[in-house]
C-alpha cells in the first residue's frame, strides 16, 4: 500500500486536512423562517442577491434527501473577483488574468492553460440544472463556520459545500458530456432506484474526513463520541477547527472488537481518516393500530386469530450528525499532532512523517473486515 499522505501548505508548512462527501437523493427547497410572520417560507434553489456592501452574490442552496426523511442541506455561493487563475498541468502552475478574461483563452500564456470554473459561474450553471423533486448525485466538501448564539458560547457547525452535481436518469448518472454510467457504491455497480419505499432501495450517503483527536468518550451503551480536530487552510498557519462525530456500538465478530471500541482507544493528538454517513434523519418504528369497537358490536367478539392487525409507521426519535462506520487503512497515526499545531502556529517541514507502522496489538488491527471500507474499492474515487 502506498504511503498515506497529508497535504502540507507550501508557504507556511502547516498540515491541511481534507474532507469529502457524496450523496444521491431527491432535491427539495430549503425553508427559512420569516421573522415578521413567524411562518416558514420556501427559498429559491438559485438566486442572485445584493450584499450589505452593495456587491452581487450568487447563492445555490437546497436539501437532498438521501433516504426517507434524511434531508441534508448543501450549498454554494460565489462573488465576482478582481482576478482569475487558469491552470497549466504542463507547467504545474496557475496564471493570473483579469476577471473578465477568465474564460478567454487568448489571454492565457499558451494553450496548455485551461480555465477553472469559478464559484460565481458554477452557481449559475447548476442553478439552471437543478429542479425540485428530481434526483441527483452531489459531491463536495465540508466547511467549518463559527457563530455565537444568545448563550454567548461559541459554536462550530458544518456547511456542506457543493463541488459537482450530476442528474440521475433511469437509474444512471448523467455526466456533463451527456454520457451515462452506473452508480458505484461500496465496490459494487448497480442501477439506482429512485423510490425510498422500494424494498431494493439502497442509500448512497458517504463522507470521509481526516481528523486529529482532542478526546473520545464512550457512553454506557458503548457508543463513542469523538471530539475531533480539523486542520483547515489559513494564510499564516493551518487553522484548527473543532468537529464532533459519533461511532455507534455494534456487535463485533468473534475474536474482533467493534469500531466504537477501537475509536474509544484514540488519544489526544492521534490522527485518523474516518468514513461514514451524514445524518439528519427521523427514526421510525411500526406499532399496531388499536381497533376501537363498542362492546355490543358483533365484531368485538370475533376471535383475534381471525383478525388482521394493521401497523402504522410512527416517528420515535432522530439521528443527527456525522456517524463514523469505518476508517481508511493506513491512516492511523498515533501522536501525529503536537500541542503547538493545535494551539498556535507551528513550523513544519515537507518531510514525510508517516513511515511508522501500526503495532499488531493496536485495536484498529482487530476491527471487522476492513474490505468493507468503500475507500479501498477505487483509488481514484474514494466513493466507488
Amino acid at each position: 500500500m502506498a504511503d498515506y499522505k497529508i497535504k502540507v501548505n507550501k508557504k507556511h508548512g502547516g498540515k491541511e486536512f481534507k474532507s469529502a462527501f457524496r450523496f444521491i437523493g431527491k432535491v427539495s427547497e430549503i425553508s427559512k423562517k420569516d421573522q415578521e410572520t413567524d411562518s416558514w417560507v420556501k427559498q429559491p434553489i438559485y438566486q442572485q442577491t445584493t450584499t450589505k456592501t452593495n456587491k452581487q452574490r450568487r447563492v445555490l442552496q437546497f436539501e437532498i434527501e438521501t433516504a426517507l426523511s434524511n434531508r441534508l442541506r448543501v450549498e454554494l455561493s460565489g462573488m465576482e473577483q478582481q482576478w482569475a487563475y487558469p491552470y497549466s498541468s504542463t507547467h504545474k502552475k496557475p496564471h493570473k488574468v483579469a476577471w473578465a478574461d477568465r474564460n478567454n483563452k487568448e489571454a492565457f500564456p499558451d494553450n496548455t492553460y485551461h480555465p477553472i470554473e469559478v464559484d460565481w459561474d458554477k452557481t449559475e450553471r447548476l442553478g439552471e440544472l437543478i429542479k425540485v423533486d428530481e434526483w441527483y448525485e452531489v459531491r463536495g466538501q465540508y466547511q467549518f463556520d463559527v457563530f455565537t448564539p444568545d448563550s454567548g458560547e461559541e459554536k462550530v457547525y458544518l456547511k456542506r459545500i457543493i463541488n459537482s452535481v450530476r442528474p440521475i436518469k433511469d437509474g444512471l448518472i448523467v455526466n456533463d458530456d451527456g454520457t451515462t454510467q452506473t452508480v458505484k457504491h461500496s465496490g459494487e455497480e448497480f442501477d439506482y432506484i429512485t423510490d425510498f419505499n422500494d424494498e431494493n432501495f439502497r442509500e448512497v450517503n458517504y463522507f470521509t474526513m481526516q481528523l486529529g483527536i482532542r478526546s473520545t468518550y464512550q457512553e454506557e451503551g458503548g457508543d463513542t463520541k469523538i471530539n475531533g480536530l480539523f486542520l483547515d487552510y489559513g494564510k499564516e498557519r493551518s487553522e484548527p477547527k473543532d468537529v464532533e462525530l459519533i461511532c455507534y456500538q455494534t456487535e463485533a465478530a468473534e475474536g474482533k472488537i467493534s469500531m466504537a471500541d477501537a475509536f474509544a482507544s484514540l488519544n489526544t493528538y492521534d490522527f485518523i481518516e474516518a468514513t461514514g454517513q451524514d445524518n439528519n434523519r427521523a427514526t421510525f418504528a411500526y406499532v399496531d393500530v388499536v381497533e376501537e369497537l363498542a362492546s355490543d358490536d358483533p365484531f368485538s367478539s370475533v376471535d383475534s386469530t381471525q383478525k388482521v392487525t394493521r401497523k402504522e409507521r410512527v416517528t420515535n426519535g432522530d439521528k443527527k450528525g456525522l456517524e463514523v462506520t469505518s476508517y481508511v487503512q493506513g491512516s492511523l497515526m498515533r501522536e501525529l499532532l503536537t500541542e503547538e499545531e493545535v494551539k498556535k502556529s507551528a513550523v513544519l517541514t515537507n518531510e514525510n512523517p508517516f513511515g511508522g507502522s501500526v503495532a499488531s496489538d493496536d485495536p484498529f488491527n482487530q476491527t471487522a473486515n476492513p474490505s468493507d471500507d468503500p475507500f479501498t474499492a477505487n483509488s481514484d474515487d474514494p466513493f466507488a
